[in-house]
């Protein structure tokens, strides 16, 4: 096999292969020269993207179905840094992902090289390990021992390698040898539920709130846990760990009309976590003002207090974890049974709304039609800000859902649904996302080879209409320039630079029309559906506060 000279290159590259790394983003530079050769040599799924920040999150998405650790890789200087928001992401979402970045040689670092930042470690506050691989002291068997490492640190988050290489950086050389490396792994065994979550779930009739958070697609069940709703207040994510699961998604929903009896009546006696942190703010309010004792279900490296009240944790999956409390609670709950009589009798009333709204083109009705409109074997991705939260309103069923709510950037939406259409090229994927959002990440689309199978449906209402959802901006003419701050009129020109079909509507009359053509276009393509976001935002104020005013 003809390959790179530079051992770092080969003996890393063959170890993680030979473990099951499959894919890799590469971004185009010479010091990541003998990475890439290594790379191509032994055969691996290369995607070359034009930007690094946006290659790391493609590479990020590329592993939210399997939970294979997926690789990015980079030159040397401010290329390194731009791993940096995807690192992050991945690092609070649990997913495992490897940042490769190629450095100048120690030796000469202290000589204020061209391209040259500190590397080392730069992203040690949001990795779970950070190497650095020296070929210049380290042998083959020390490679492949510290890429093995970084392999096995990778299921349980971001990892950092980084590998300094002297030039000349392109030689090749005959190698035969392909690291032929076996780990067994050791499986950590599930914790047995403490003891005192099984007191507080024994007594009579206990009134528990489980929160259902966002997970990585591949921590997902796979079986319905809908009998857990019998046995207590359930609040699920709609990128949750349970799918189709017919909880209360919604926060709004849940809160429309909410009083300080509300408060009283539903309080509970312990709440349970899984998953990320609730996205609402009024939510998460009300879960702290009620100080009640909180159990957090998962293996996440970072131990969050979520509400200032926290008592345990249950190292275990979430799946497992929900599985066994749904055999440890009672088969029937009043707590449970009051809440879910609350629950739907807002959804009633959010539907009657929505129904009786004079304008029927708002982003919220939008999002409704595309819950049902969508192929069923979609994977849906949704930008974050409006698109995230939008999707909390709806039952999505059995679809895939997605949202970068790790640290929840406006970065790399784009870029992840491209790394999970580029890694699941027999399903459907489908980006909801605003105009802001699209055109931050439009980087993400300047790859190749590219997605046959992504569609992009970017709901335009005029720049970041979550500044309208929220207290501060008030004065029309600040909000406009400096925070809503539109910055196309449209997108047809982004999408035909990136090589996608184009379509749009600006009404329910045009998208008849519109929406089944974009379905069938074969290849990549993005709907545009140009909205009000005045109105938009009008529908929703009302909505959450309970229809007071139309």
């Amino acid at each position: 096999m003809r390959t790179t000279d530079h051992p770092g290159a080969h003996e890393l590259i063959s170890t993680w292969q030979s473990l099951g790394l499959k894919r890799m983003v590469v971004s185009p530079g010479s010091r990541s020269a003998p990475l890439v050769l290594a790379a191509d040599a032994l055969g691996l799924e290369i995607t070359v993207a034009l930007d690094e920040r946006s290659a790391a999150h493609i590479a990020l998405g590329m592993a939210l179905q399997s939970g294979l650790p997926a690789c990015a890789i980079t030159t040397s200087g401010t290329a390194a840094l731009n791993h940096g928001s995807a690192m992050a992401e991945a690092f609070y979402m649990g997913v495992p992902l490897i940042s490769v970045t190629a450095d100048r040689p120690i030796s000469k670092r202290h000589m204020g090289p061209g391209q040259m930042v500190v590397q080392s470690h730069a992203f040690e506050s949001h990795v779970v390990c950070s190497l650095e691989l020296d070929e210049q002291v380290m042998s083959p068997a020390e490679l492949r021992g510290a890429a093995t490492e970084a392999w096995l640190q990778a299921q349980r988050g971001p990892v950092h390698v980084n590998v300094p290489f002297d030039e000349p950086l392109y030689g090749m050389t005959e190698n035969s040898a392909k690291a032929l490396v076996e780990v067994n792994a050791a499986v950590e065994a599930d914790q047995a539920m403490p003891e005192e979550l099984v007191d507080q779930l024994s007594c009579h009739d206990p009134k528990v709130l489980v929160l259902l958070g966002a997970v990585p697609a591949f921590l997902r069940s796979d079986e319905s846990l809908s009998a857990l709703m019998e046995r207590a207040a359930v609040f699920a994510n709609a990128f949750g760990p349970i799918p189709s699961m017919n909880a209360e998604t919604s926060a709004s929903a849940m809160l429309n009309a909410w009083n300080e009896k509300d408060g009283d009546d539903f309080q509970p006696d312990a709440i349970i976590t899984c998953g990320l942190p609730p996205m609402d703010k009024k939510w998460r309010a009300q879960l702290v003002d009620w100080k009640a004792p909180h159990w957090h279900i998962g293996n996440e490296v970072h131990d969050w207090d979520m509400f200032n009240a926290k008592v345990g944790s249950w190292n275990i999956s979430a799946a497992r974890g929900l599985a066994q409390l749904v055999q440890a609670m009672p088969g029937f709950n009043a707590h449970a049974g009051q809440w879910n009589v609350a629950a739907d009798r807002r959804a009633a009333s959010v539907a009657k709304m929505a129904a009786e709204w004079p304008n029927q083109w708002t982003d919220w009705h939008i999002y409704h039609r595309l819950s049902v409109a969508l192929d069923d074997k979609t994977s849906v991705h949704f930008a974050n800000s409006t698109s995230a939260r939008y999707a909390q309103w709806f039952d999505w069923g059995d679809r895939a859902l997605h949202a970068n709510r790790g640290a929840a950037g406006i970065d790399g939406c784009l870029s992840t649904a491209v790394g999970d259409a580029l890694a699941n090229p027999n399903r459907p994927v489908v980006l909801l996302t605003g105009d802001a959002a699209w055109l931050y990440d439009a980087n993400g689309l300047a790859v190749e080879p590219k997605p046959a199978n992504l569609k992009v449906i970017v709901i335009n209402n005029g720049g970041g209409n979550i500044f309208r959802w929220i207290d501060g901006p008030e004065k029309e003419e600040v909000l406009e320039q400096y925070f809503e701050a539109p910055f196309a009129e449209n997108m047809k020109g982004s999408a035909l630079q990136l090589g996608l079909a184009y379509g749009s509507a600006k009404n329910w009359s045009e998208f008849e029309e519109s929406f089944p053509l974009w379905c069938n276009i074969a290849g990549p393509s993005l709907l545009e559906l140009k909205t009000s976001g005045k109105d938009s935002a009008g529908f929703l104020q009302a909505l959450r506060a309970g229809g007071a005013s139309k």
